[in-house]
């Protein structure tokens, strides 16, 4: 039996437990948390310092949008050696893709990361995930029609890539 990182072991019960007890509430919670203690100049600065410096790659040929693609997922290290989310867990991301407002999550931790794009209150749009270990995609639906995006553009820049999004001009 291979031992767990601590700090990755507890930050997946704290989540996991919260998530059981009071459903999105953390999941946010979290993601402004980590908004609050991003700096930077401009909206892309500050969320290089959660999704790395050179993790994404900008397409701004739209008017009305920027889009932004994360080619790793940042919290892929954290998840690669936590236990399986629970089956509220699990649950609580499909009632969300499932939400009109909602969509594009794959696990508890995507809704971290779309707390964190939210609480920057700077007209960002989260439009989808894909899984590197399956190659999954989860696309909203609302959030393409907003944009402006087909799903056959958000899937092609989410080819071999994690997390898709676009900041309003």
């Amino acid at each position: 039996m291979m031992a767990k990182n601590p700090v990755t072991f507890a930050l997946w019960g704290m989540l996991v437990g919260n998530i059981e007890e009071m459903g999105l509430l953390p999941a946010l919670q979290a993601g402004r948390a980590i908004a609050g203690s991003l700096e930077g100049d401009t909206i892309l600065e500050k969320l290089a310092q959660l999704d790395g410096e050179k993790n994404y790659e900008v397409f701004d040929d739209n008017n009305k949008y920027t889009f932004v693609v994360i080619k790793k997922c940042p919290f892929s290290e954290v998840y690669q050696g936590i236990p399986e989310w629970g089956e509220h867990a699990t649950n609580l991301v499909n009632a969300y893709n499932q939400r009109e407002d909602g969509g594009g999550a794959l696990h508890p931790l995507c809704l971290v990361h779309k707390g964190v794009r939210s609480a920057l209150n700077a007209g960002i749009v989260s439009i989808g995930c894909r899984s590197a270990s399956t190659g999954r995609t989860e696309l909203a639906q609302m959030a393409m029609e907003e944009t402006g995006i087909s799903e056959e553009s958000a899937k092609m820049l989410l080819d071999g890539c994690a997390c898709l999004y676009a900041i309003k001009k």
